[in-house]
């Protein structure tokens, strides 16, 4: 019997297959795939969402994946010169303790998945067990840690085992992301398919996992044709960042090979929507017959559709938010707003933008074929509010699509998934948790707004508080007057249990320059309300902004330890600022409006987004200062150092007095 065609797409009976290729965090799954999943269900179309990054790493880092490392590792050294000094004798702790890695292998996963309690106990003894650099430093002098810190150690001989990968066999492998500076800065496509076709790890790790997958996914594909079906795949792969583009393209290339016209392969994600949204080189449509954008529901609906009516010889009409290669080899971008027409052949959007619409805010993941128990905890900083990034399954929601302030002028407000802001249905989220938490047991969420709107938080709050499991929930929020003592008391009792948000420059006029919307005496007192209802807080500071001062990154610098030694940021990360084709300050400068900005566009027929400027090398010598003061005040408690302890001769000292701006505030 054939399957039931999907509702929309009468005719159309192909599999919807969601992979998130490697590397992405470890401790949960990305949320991308498994809203797309979400949506391919609801549309009536058969669906499977694959965390190919977490099922890498597993293998990479098990029993017999280790034994390959090094069998691999002897195999590749023979060829290169040999290390001297430093660098001999920890390569060769590493070959000496083999077997002692091999053998804690499959202990160390399930442990730091979750499994065997006991297995703390085993790590905090010490005695036996192999030691890299970064065991040896959480070890110490004493050799033996408490049982409680044994995760911290399990992650330090996993980054161990992730420095020996990266020396002696893949130069760009990353227990998280790979590639990522190549991919990040590429002008041309040909290095990132270089990269790709040379990782040892991709190659003997990622093509095997690909050609197994391929080979049922064709089997499945014969039983829908044999049932009267279509006998067709389409494949979504996410690239949230750029160092997951390698792994996209083995799944693309493998995907063709094993599959040839059957499938159609379609590329998504944050990478895309950033860094290639200017992209006009044709070779990546080689693996990729489209690039989707932005949410990527419109794109994949009107993708959808033109499959539905492709033998019906009515050509690529009605394609939404999309770039693709035509017959003549040009590369062409459909159903762009009406904004965008700066990029040669964007055209009006088309209708599917009114059901992209509903879908943002109905459409959310119930996680279903999610395998939880595969994640690692990693706990890379024994800061209570670092470790929620990466220590802690959480299932991933937003409340809102977009940002509804949307004007700092370091942020990329001229994409969409900034400037197009759309809450969502709270009936619908809820209940697709629910569904999620049945499943998993999880009742953990991460919302991933670019900030979670106060108004959201106080609905999803109080319907929270009447449950009869509450959540407990976290994400990013701007530190504006709309959080009031009320409010995060509130947010509190509804199950809000911490914050990040930017801080960017900690004085008055550096959150005047950026434009954050809130001056120091409002943040003062947004943090002043988050602290009094127990709530942690992350801050994001930056440096280096344009026309920003020697004396400005000073000041910020010593409000940062005021604000720290006060307990209202709890953590907080220095960025130096980098300017992005997408901000808003880039857009005022190509309307005049920024005459002393002079960025450096480079030519590029395939990825521009970070952007160079005249004069920012300058504030390059405040990085390893501001580091060095930060990881004394944030993660070694040592508040009493002033900021003086850590710059060279030559940088501004602080003239900002902290304790009367605190006062004044009403702190001290």
């Amino acid at each position: 019997m054939a399957r039931k065609s999907a509702p929309g797409y009468t005719g159309l009976t192909m599999r919807a297959l969601c992979i998130q290729p490697p590397f992405v965090q470890l401790n949960a799954p990305y949320p991308a795939i498994w809203y797309l999943d979400a949506w391919f269900r609801k549309e009536g179309l058969p669906s499977a969402a694959e965390d190919h990054s977490i099922a890498v790493t597993r293998a990479l880092y098990g029993r017999e994946g280790l034994r390959r490392v090094f069998a691999g590792a002897r195999l590749a050294l023979k060829g290169k010169k040999p290390p001297e000094g430093e660098a001999a004798l920890r390569l060769r702790a590493y070959f000496e303790q083999e077997e002692r890695y091999i053998a804690l292998a499959d202990g160390l996963l399930g442990y730091l998945s979750g499994g065997d309690p006991s297995f703390a106990y085993r790590l905090a003894v010490g005695a036996g067990l192999p030691l890299g650099m970064r065991a040896e430093a959480v070890l110490g002098e004493e050799g033996a840690i408490a049982a409680e810190d044994a995760p911290a150690l399990a992650t330090a001989i996993l980054n161990d085992l992730t420095d020996f990968i990266g020396y002696a066999l893949d130069e760009g492998f990353g227990a998280v992301r790979y590639a990522e500076r190549l991919a990040s800065g590429a002008r041309d496509y040909g290095e990132v398919a270089k990269a790709a076709a040379d990782s040892w790890v991709h190659n003997q790790f990622y093509r095997p996992l690909l050609k197994e997958r391929y080979e049922r996914l064709k089997d499945e594909l014969d039983a829908d044709l044999a049932a009267g079906g279509d006998g067709q795949a389409l494949m979504c792969v996410t690239a949230p960042f750029p160092g997951c583009l390698a792994g996209a393209l083995l799944a693309a290339e493998e995907a063709k090979a094993a599959l040839g016209g059957r499938v159609t392969t379609l590329l998504g994600g944050g990478y895309v929507s950033t860094e290639l949204r200017f992209l006009t080189a044709p070779e990546l449509f080689d693996r990729f017959d489209y690039l989707c954008y932005d949410a990527g529901y419109a794109a994949l609906a009107s993708v959808l559709a033109l499959l539905r009516t492709a033998d019906r010889g009515e050509g690529r009409r009605g394609l939404t938010r999309v770039r693709y290669r035509d017959e003549g080899g040009a590369v062409i971008a459909a159903g762009f707003p009406a904004d965008e027409t700066s990029c040669p052949g964007f055209s009006a959007p088309a209708s599917e933008e009114e059901a992209e619409r509903e879908a943002l805010a109905t459409v959310h993941p119930d996680y279903a074929g999610a395998d939880f128990s595969a994640y690692l905890r990693i706990v890379d900083s024994p800061n209570p509010m670092h470790r929620l990034w990466n220590d802690t399954p959480w299932l991933k929601y937003r409340l809102a699509y977009g940002c509804y302030w949307k004007r700092c002028a370091f942020c990329d407000t001229e994409l969409d998934y900034i400037k197009r802001y759309l809450p969502c249905d709270l009936d619908a989220l809820m209940a697709a948790a629910d569904a999620a938490s049945a499943r998993t047991g999880l009742y953990g969420l991460h919302f991933t707004d670019e900030a979670m709107p106060i108004k959201l938080v106080r609905q999803f709050a109080l319907r929270n508080r009447e449950r009869s499991r509450p959540f407990s929930f976290w994400g990013n929020a701007r530190f504006d007057r709309s959080w009031t003592e009320e409010a995060c008391a509130m947010a509190a009792e509804g199950g809000l249990i911490a914050v990040s948000g930017g801080i960017e420059i900690a004085t008055g006029k550096g959150l005047e320059i950026v434009d954050k919307g809130f001056n120091l005496s409002d943040l003062i007192r947004s943090l002043v309300h988050f602290k009094r209802a127990g709530i942690l807080t992350h801050a994001y500071l930056i440096y280096g902004f344009p026309g920003q001062s020697d004396q400005d990154i000073a000041d910020s610098a010593e409000m940062v330890r005021a604000l720290l030694s006060e307990g209202l940021v709890d953590s907080a990360f220095w960025h130096k600022f980098v300017l992005t084709r997408h901000s808003r300050l880039y857009a005022r400068w190509e309307r005049g409006e920024v005459p002393a900005l002079e960025p450096i566009v480079p030519p590029s027929r395939f990825a521009v987004n970070d952007l160079r400027f005249k004069g920012e090398e300058y504030y390059e010598r405040w990085t390893a200062p501001l580091d060095a003061a930060l990881a004394a005040w944030a993660d070694r408690g040592e508040l009493e150092l002033p900021l003086a302890t850590f710059l060279p001769k030559g940088l501004a000292r602080p003239k900002l007095d902290a304790r009367t701006i605190l006062a004044n505030a009403g702190i001290r």
